[in-house]
């Protein structure tokens, strides 16, 4: 092996190269430790002498300088922490042991003695980094990032990926930078051996052949036979291992291990393969697979190579937009890009707009990425060329289930659903091996799923499509249609709360079922949609088996889209009936997405529909959601009659599961009406109903609005008894969204009650819940009681930050009524944080908003705090108006609670104000109107 010394110069050359070669003056400008001269620095460059000890610190200094300064410069990787001080050791020793300032007999360093068969590295490698030290990692003589190999095993670093990902010209950097260390001193040899080639293969003889040619052996000494060279191959390795004179053998472009495994040398040599293949059959080699490009690292590529001809193109830079498109149609892959480099270098006036025009179209995009014109290894600059070399040698079964899973929906396809789709016995061995063949690539999380490159699922199509007939390739995608359909519906079984209800055995839970949901619901929605193209039911009948999937998960957009696509059809179809079926669940839909006006455009026909053909339960089911979106745009008389009808259908018909749903939604309304006594006993009626039928998450909805209907009655402890119950099956049951919203209204009684850290505690968990669920809503709704509690605290600031996100949030959403009422709390706080200009900004806006919203209560809290700012300002009079119309307000919202506090607040301002007799007035109203001793006795 290379002397200690000249393997340390070597580095250090290779690394003075790689960080540009600043100067010895700038060198030597380094602060922090005893700086040596400029001849002194300029002898460690050249070769010539190793650093003492007295000038150790300073070396390791300058070269951390230098490793920065090539970093930033490309893509030169940097050696491992503390191998700089290892390698000055073993140089300074063996300059030690040799009684001079360098060996006996040493030169300055050549890259490589002996022969070195490279071609040209790439000009830039972008984006390559990690792989590129992890092949260096391997590579490198000293090991230091991993245990050194025993004497005489074979070290292999084998680039994977699919064709046109940039393997070459990885294996060609790395092995570039390792002749540039000075590691291989035996030299560095290469070899194409064309397994993706139109030309024949080469085989390992020929390679061995090739090779012992360019370490020195005579022809007249070449063995004939191939078995022979092959053996000299390895004595030859063996002897330059023993003279201490490792080889790097640069093996590209491979197919097949039986075209490498005769070729890789052992330890000290190394190896470096390049494949389309993982080439798993060779022991104990160290992958590096190679992906598309990050989108940014896409771009470097090709604003670098469109700067290579002409350092003035700046269409990436002031075309980003476009450029970004561009880089996207390619999928991000290294050799379209270059194509793309190409044809745009061709034509520097064109725009890159008209290029991603060019690219639009999907049946062309194969064929416009391509140049006339090959690589420097002689490969063609053509992406449907190079596919077509992996396609080539696929047996007849991997090409037909290539060609088949391109014909699947959906951005990627479980090992199940490709069973079905190919209707092969050996589908799994078929997905592994395209898989192998880097055709496929296997989710490294997910091992069950498989997706394709876009350019190569373009590629597969279009063999698809002409093999159409023989693949029966209609047949393969209906077979897949079924396989959803029908697993879908299974699953949908056991998200049926019903307890009477008998769940699939297809899954083995509650739990399996929403897993296979979540892992499947992109495929699915795709299948829905790709379902109307053949005429299949899976377009229908997807949206009934999912729709319970959706609302769980909160995936309201795609349940709204095809739901309304799913409308269409039976509309087309003149099938009324299922329309009507459909336009319910899309009504559930808009209603969720707060669309409420849509809901209540749709839902009035289905009704109407199901009145025609004498369907009561299905009206009802109508009408439900209709009774729901009348009451969020604060239609509350109408809502109130559409779900009473809702409740007494479900009655006619003996659905009992219906009724108590329903009467849920109707005490709900009745609340917000401050028909209090009559939402609980409705909502207590559902929760025995959803009892007796087993119904756990109905029995936990139903108890979550009970326990929020009783904190207005100052009924505590029994809502607080129903809240935690409910909180609890919804999170045993694995609803995000039912136990935040549980959890919210828990707070708020737990604020209610004093119990100020276990509110607090339990709205943040609220909170976060909701976030995590992507339901702003829901969020903004506990921030705004967390905020009501933190002011009551006297956490002020804390409380005025919390509300003013909640103000944001439903800003943002455009929901002008709860921004409303989080500002009337939020006046609050600011009032009593002595902020009195904001607050009363706050309020104003509060009862404005509140009344152009009709929201009565909203108001009378607004008027409230508004007087609580003017008596905390001793402006008396207003205080009085303010008061006087928050009383005014919270009797016509049946608020007796908040009548008596604003009438007794009112008193208190006509005292101040010396009204005498009007506040005894006051404060007799509130003893005789509430019936609430406690509150009499305040008064």
């Amino acid at each position: 092996m290379a002397g200690a010394a000249d393997r340390f110069w070597a580095e250090l050359k290779a690394l003075h190269e790689a960080a540009g070669r600043p100067t010895l003056e700038s060198l030597g400008n380094l602060r922090g430790a005893k700086r040596p001269g400029r001849a002194t620095i300029d002898n460690w460059l050249s070769g010539r002498t190793v650093p003492g000890g007295d000038n150790q610190a300073y070396f390791l200094m300058m070269v951390a300088e230098l490793e920065d300064r090539a970093a930033k410069a490309g893509t030169y990787v940097a050696r491992p922490q503390g191998s700089w001080s290892l390698l000055l050791k073993a140089a300074r020793a063996e300059r030690d042991e040799a009684r001079g300032g360098r060996p006996r007999g040493a030169r300055p360093p050549a890259e490589s003695a002996g022969p070195v068969m490279l071609p040209a590295g790439p000009r830039d490698l972008v984006g390559r980094r990690k792989p590129l030290e992890g092949v260096l990692a391997c590579l490198r003589p000293d090991q230091t990032l991993d245990a050194s190999p025993q004497p005489g095993a074979v070290v292999v670093s084998a680039v994977a990926g699919m064709g046109g990902v940039g393997k070459t010209a990885l294996a060609l950097h790395a092995a570039h930078q390792a002749g540039r260390r000075g590691w291989f001193p035996g030299g560095v040899l290469f070899a194409d051996l064309r397994g993706y080639s139109t030309d024949p293969e080469v085989g390992p003889a020929a390679v061995a052949d090739r090779f012992l040619r360019a370490l020195g052996v005579k022809a007249k000494d070449l063995p004939a036979g191939a078995q022979e060279k092959l053996d000299a191959w390895r004595i030859l390795v063996n002897d330059l291992a023993g003279k201490g004179r490792p080889l790097l053998v640069v093996l590209d472009n491979a197919r097949t291990a039986d075209q490498v495994a005769p070729l890789l040398p052992p330890s000290p040599h190394r190896a470096l393969v390049t494949s389309r293949q993982t080439l798993s059959a060779l022991p104990d080699v160290r992958r590096v697979t190679l992906d598309a490009l990050e989108p940014c690292h896409a771009l470097d590529l090709l604003e670098r190579a469109l700067r290579a001809d002409r350092a003035d193109d700046d269409r990436v830079a002031t075309q980003r937009e476009d450029a970004q498109r561009l880089a996207a149609l390619c999928g991000h892959l290294p050799l379209a890009l270059r194509i793309i480099a190409a044809l745009l270098r061709d034509t520097p006036t064109r725009s890159l707009a008209d290029q991603v025009q060019d690219l639009e179209d999907v049946r062309t995009r194969l064929d416009a990425l391509a140049y006339d014109d090959n690589d420097s290894e002689g490969r063609p600059l053509a992406i449907r060329a190079t596919f077509e070399l992996s396609y080539r040698h696929l047996t007849a079964d991997q090409a037909r289930a290539f060609r088949l899973l391109a014909a699947a929906p959906g951005p990627d396809i479980s090992t199940s659903a490709a069973t079905a789709l190919l209707d092969h016995p050996r589908s799994p061995r078929l997905l592994a091996a395209l898989a192998r063949a880097h055709l496929l690539h296997a989710d490294p999380d997910r091992p069950d799923r498989w997706s394709m490159h876009d350019l190569v699922r373009l590629f597969a199509d279009d063999h698809g499509r002409t093999h159409a007939d023989t693949d029966q390739r209609t047949a393969a995608q209906v077979r897949l249609l079924d396989h959803c359909t029908t697993l879908a519906a299974a699953a949908d079984t056991h998200l049926e709360t019903r307890g009477n209800q008998l769940a699939s055995d297809r899954f083995g839970g509650r739990s399996q079922a929403l897993a296979w949901l979540d892992a499947e619901h992109l495929f699915l929605v795709s299948a829905a949609s790709f379902a109307r193209t053949l005429g299949h039911t899976a377009a229908t009948d997807l949206v009934f088996a999912l729709a319970r999937f959706f609302e769980r998960r909160r995936h309201i957009d795609d349940w709204i889209a095809l739901a309304t696509a799913a409308a269409e059809i039976y509309e087309q179809a003149e099938d009324y009936p299922n329309q009507a079926a459909v336009l319910v669940t899309l009504g559930h839909a808009y209603v969720k997405a707060r669309r409420f006006e849509e809901a209540i455009d749709a839902l009035p026909f289905a009704a109407a529909v199901f009145q025609v053909i004498g369907d009561r339960r299905s009206q009802a089911v109508a009408l439900t959601p209709y009774g729901l979106a009348l009451w969020e745009a604060r239609r509350f008389d109408e809502a109130i009659t559409a779900l009473s009808t809702a409740v007494r259908f479900y009655e006619e018909v003996g659905d009992h599961h219906g009724r108590a749903g329903t009467l849920t939604d109707l005490g709900l309304v009745l609340a917000q009406v401050g028909r209090f006594a009559e939402a609980i006993a409705a909502h207590v009626q559902a929760v025995v109903v959803h009892r007796e039928t087993g119904d756990d998450h109905g029995r936990a909805a139903a108890l979550t609005n009970l326990g929020a209907a009783l904190i207005p009655v100052r009924r505590f402890d029994e809502a607080i008894t129903a809240l935690s119950t409910a909180a609890d099956t919804y999170r045993n049951a694995g609803d995000q969204h039912g136990e935040a919203a549980a959890l919210a209204n828990l707070g708020a009684a737990f604020w209610r009650v004093q119990r100020f850290d276990d509110a607090i505690r339990t709205l943040r968990d609220s909170e976060r819940i909701h976030h995590d669920a992507g339901n702003p809503h829901g969020r903004a709704g506990a921030l705004t009681d967390l905020g009501a509690v933190l002011a009551q605290a006297g956490r002020l600031e804390q409380s005025i930050s919390e509300l003013r996100t909640a103000v944001t949030i439903y800003q943002q959403l455009g929901d002008l009524n709860r921004e409303a009422r989080v500002l009337a709390n939020l006046g609050g706080a600011l009032t009593k944080a002595g902020r009195h200009d904001e607050a009363l900004t706050a309020l104003t806006a509060s009862a404005a908003g509140t009344r152009q919203t009709d929201d009565r209560h909203g108001e009378a809290v607004a008027w409230n705090n508004l007087g609580n700012l003017h008596t905390e300002t001793k402006r008396f009079q207003k205080a009085i108006t303010a008061y006087t119309r928050a009383v005014a307000a919270y009797r016509d919202s049946g608020d007796r609670h908040g009548e008596a506090d604003a009438q007794n607040n009112l008193g208190h301002a006509l005292r101040k104000a010396r009204l005498l007799q009007e506040a005894i007035d006051a404060c007799t109203a509130v003893a005789d109107g509430t019936g609430d001793d406690h509150g009499e006795a305040a008064s």
